[in-house]
């Protein structure tokens, strides 16, 4: 027998409900560590762009006294309190976060957008309410809701604590460019619902920023870009996208038919056409710029590196570096020494032609 009921309410019925002391923030059944100022900006900013936020979960139950409902909210407290406390003034929205509406209290809002206060009020929450439900049966909810969870893999937790400027651009980066990601297939959706496109961004734009470094420090860069980014994040998003671009004119059938739509090759192939355009920390090669005039042999030049993945490689006369590319392409190691020799073979090979 079913035993809840979806709904959907407006903020400015929690708020009603808040006012009249029908809503009841109970720490009972908090799970969850308490928000961060950053944490709670992003939420706001997600409200106001009419985006969905997660389900949240009510028992609901009558105070036969006085004929008032009360909802103990059991998941979803840290987002009503975010949400109550921006409507009191409790903090502004970061900058970061939006540059129309950052720095304003919501009582401020009304002087940028006369719209704008209505708006977040008439945003709907999806509701389940379990109504009369004893503690025991909320419990056993949860713990089958549980049993079906996804484990959340390293970007999905990353992704999880992090908004920063730099987190905005990578995920504004990661699904700008969705199309080419499938198309190239470089990932598929499946990869991309599980966040690779973002571990994958997130990977290029700390090498564009620091000089390449090992994949296995995007989540060290993400705590230090937490504290404080300095980089310009127009330009880098105007580098990244130039950068992309220039493969998609140089590849113009696509990766599919290169080495490089592997993941660890597709990295290579990015730094080196990023340094060709801007340079990168501590490569010390020389840097050409790939005109276009010379695209077609770039691609064929660099398209030809199959032959290296050929099983009868071996058995060709091939040169001491390409040996050394081949099996560091072999490995797919994502170690900085590695990535920086395959990423000056392929400038080199560049520069060669």
């Amino acid at each position: 027998m079913k035993n809840f009921d979806s709904r959907t309410y407006s903020i400015n019925d929690f708020l009603e409900w808040n006012d009249k002391k029908q809503l009841q923030l109970s720490p009972k059944f908090q799970r969850n560590a308490v928000w961060s100022d950053d944490a709670k900006s992003f939420l706001i900013d997600t409200i106001i762009r009419g985006k969905p936020i997660p389900k949240i979960f009510i028992r609901q139950t009558l105070n036969v006294e006085n004929r008032q409902s009360v909802r103990d909210v059991v998941d979803g407290q840290q987002r009503l309190r975010a949400i109550l406390s921006f409507l009191n003034d409790g903090f502004v929205i970061s900058k970061k976060h939006n540059e129309k509406y950052g720095g304003y209290y919501f009582s401020q809002l009304g002087n940028i957008d006369p719209d704008i206060q209505s708006l977040i009020l008439n945003y709907e929450l999806s509701v389940d309410l379990l109504v009369n439900l004893p503690d025991q049966e909320i419990l056993d909810i949860f713990s089958r809701l549980n049993s079906y969870a996804v484990v959340l893999n390293e970007q999905e937790k990353i992704n999880a604590n992090h908004f920063s400027e730099f987190k905005i651009l990578v995920d504004k980066l990661s699904h700008k460019h969705n199309e080419f990601w499938l198309t190239s297939k470089i990932l598929t959706n499946q990869n991309i619902l599980r966040m690779a496109d973002a571990t994958l961004v997130a990977d290029l734009v700390i090498a564009m920023c620091e000089g390449i470094q090992s994949k296995k420090q995007i989540r060290v860069f993400y705590g230090k870009y937490e504290k404080t980014f300095t980089h310009n994040t127009h330009e880098l998003e105007e580098h990244f996208d130039s950068t992309i671009e220039l493969i998609k004119n140089v590849f113009i059938d696509g990766l599919k038919y290169s080495p490089f739509n592997r993941i660890h090759l597709f990295y290579t192939l990015f730094t080196s056409f990023y340094f060709t355009q801007f340079g990168l920390k501590d490569i010390k090669k020389q840097r050409n710029e790939i005109e276009q005039r010379k695209y077609e042999i770039v691609k064929s030049s660099l398209t030809s590196l199959n032959y290296l993945f050929d099983m009868t490689a071996f058995s060709k006369d091939i040169s001491k570096t390409e040996m050394q590319f081949l099996e560091d392409s072999r490995r797919a190691t994502t170690d900085t020494t590695v990535r920086v020799r395959r990423t000056e073979f392929i400038i080199d090979k560049i520069n060669s032609l």
